[in-house]
């Protein structure tokens, strides 16, 4: 029976010495007082909590005022300690791959960037993959709670595996767990980029807080992830919020997915490019008639900048998209819209477009109104999201906290 209360005590602090550890990683500083109040925590239970946790090099105090101080007794804040243990994050793109270090709070120490070999298969992939997850772990002395991958897909989550990208050269059921996981100790988690993002949000940035949102990332296709009821939805293995290809024409090309239709066809960047070349000759002063292969970031930055050619192209796009959330927002009960893509051009051209679009729309609830808002982290919100993932795990308590 003792050993029974013991067990749940252990069990409490515990929980509550996730709560406090969540609370500082999220929002960066913070006085005994406020995670007091926060906590709901006695003084006495949490000054000892926190002994504890400076003693692991978990927390430490900062000299550092907050930004409201003006007199009176100077506040200690609590920050992640600069010698806890760190998170290793790896982004595979199409186009580079990404690897990072970084503390609980999301804050990036080291960052790598490596372009793909020419041939680009499972054995090259491995190597380059090994190769820069070695040299990150070269830049940081702290011990590593896990690492994160988040990926294009299709994956299998659960098996950590991508399946088969597609224009991912001859990348075909690869196991970017496995590959990893030969190189640490430390537990690795693959995600699907656009949840992943999704997930960054929710942990670190304008998510935090809302019980419901879908996350919209914008590159070379279109992906979604999806908050619901407060924790992401990725499904069975992974493949949840694949919005790019659910049809917008039933009788249309077929995609490079097989089905007809999908609003990827509509708004890959292939088809962009084409879309701007027929309208060439009737915008021949165009900035984008200057670029031989225009990204979609460079439509973006035109369209703020109000070139009529990339505003049509731009407005198209929005269009193609709005058809697909109306979709999505008719089965998933939101009212809010995170939307991540590059630019360097500030403007809201997207997302003031879709919601006009959306709100708008014929047959939508004249008392919802949906918000939509450009994403904290902008393209980046994949790569911060495969630290957000192990982040969760570790405050969820299935990653166990060891500084060792």
């Amino acid at each position: 029976m003792n050993k029974k209360k013991g067990l749940n005590l252990n069990d409490v602090r515990e929980a509550n010495r996730l709560s406090v550890l969540r609370l500082l990683a999220t929002n960066k500083m913070m006085s005994r007082a406020e995670l007091a109040r926060h906590t709901g925590l006695t003084k006495m239970t949490l000054s000892n909590l926190i002994q504890d946790m400076i003693a692991e090099n978990l927390v430490s105090e900062s000299e550092q005022l907050p930004d409201d101080y003006q007199t009176g007794r100077k506040p200690v804040l609590l920050m992640i300690s600069p010698h806890s243990p760190c998170i290793l994050g790896v982004l595979i793109r199409r186009d580079v791959l990404t690897t990072i270090v970084s503390d609980l709070t999301g804050n990036i120490i080291y960052k790598s960037i490596a372009e793909y070999p020419l041939t680009l298969n499972n054995d090259t992939l491995e190597i380059l993959i090994s190769e820069q997850y070695s040299l990150a772990l070269q830049h940081t002395s702290r011990p590593v709670f896990g690492t994160g991958i988040s990926s294009i897909g299709p994956l299998d989550e659960n098996k950590g595996v991508l399946l088969h990208p597609p224009e991912f050269g001859d990348v075909y059921h690869f196991n970017a767990v496995e590959v990893i996981a030969k190189l640490t100790q430390a537990p690795v988690l693959l995600i699907n980029d656009a949840n992943a993002a999704a997930l960054a949000e929710k942990l670190y940035g304008i998510g935090k807080g809302c019980i419901n949102y879908i996350y919209v990332h914008l590159m070379n296709g279109i992906g979604a992830g999806l908050v619901l009821n407060g924790k992401i939805h990725t499904g069975n293995v992974g493949q949840s919020g694949e919005i790019g290809h659910t049809s917008i024409n039933f009788e249309g090309p077929v995609c490079s997915c097989g089905n007809r239709g999908c609003l990827d066809y509509y708004t890959n960047i292939h088809n962009l490019r084409k879309r701007v070349a027929t309208l060439v000759e009737l915008n021949p002063a165009s900035r984008l008639v200057q670029l031989e292969t225009p990204t979609l970031a460079d439509i973006i930055d035109a369209t703020h900048e109000q070139d009529p050619l990339a505003v049509q192209v731009l407005d198209e796009f929005c269009r193609f998209l709005t058809w697909s959330l109306t979709n999505a927002l008719s089965l998933i009960d939101s009212d809010f819209i995170i939307i991540g893509y590059e630019k360097s051009v500030p403007g809201c051209f997207i997302e003031e477009t879709l919601m006009a679009n959306i709100n708008n729309a014929p047959g939508f609830n004249e008392n919802r109104q949906v918000s939509i808002v450009h994403s904290s982290f902008g393209a980046n919100a994949p790569l911060v999201g495969a630290i957000a993932v192990i982040g969760e795990y570790i405050f969820s308590g299935q990653i166990k906290l060891t500084t060792e």
